[in-house]
């Protein structure tokens, strides 16, 4: 399968199968916990400077359609719908 959502990587051996941002161990839970409490994308990025700008885009765009932590891992997985990075849209494969 060809799938459009990169930012994110599932492995049972990095954070306990938690969804991360790819090529780190940063769980996409911590970006959702800076976010609820008003952090700005940028301090986040300044905090943890291994993760891309595209990256955040990503995920902050999973997060504005209403993604939970659980369809997040399913995409990333390759269990979900897939996700047109970008468009905020999603689609069954």
């Amino acid at each position: 399968m060809n799938r459009l959502f990169s930012a994110v990587t599932v492995h049972p051996d990095v954070q306990d199968g938690n969804p991360v941002f790819s090529g780190t161990r940063i769980r996409i839970e911590t970006f959702f916990d800076f976010m609820r409490i008003g952090i700005s994308t940028n301090e986040f990025l300044n905090e943890f400077p291994s993760i891309t700008p595209d990256q955040v885009m990503e995920v902050q765009g999973l997060a504005n359609e209403h993604y939970t932590l659980d369809q997040i891992s399913a995409l990333a997985s390759g269990n979900g719908p897939s996700f047109e990075a970008n468009l905020g849209r999603s689609y069954q494969a």
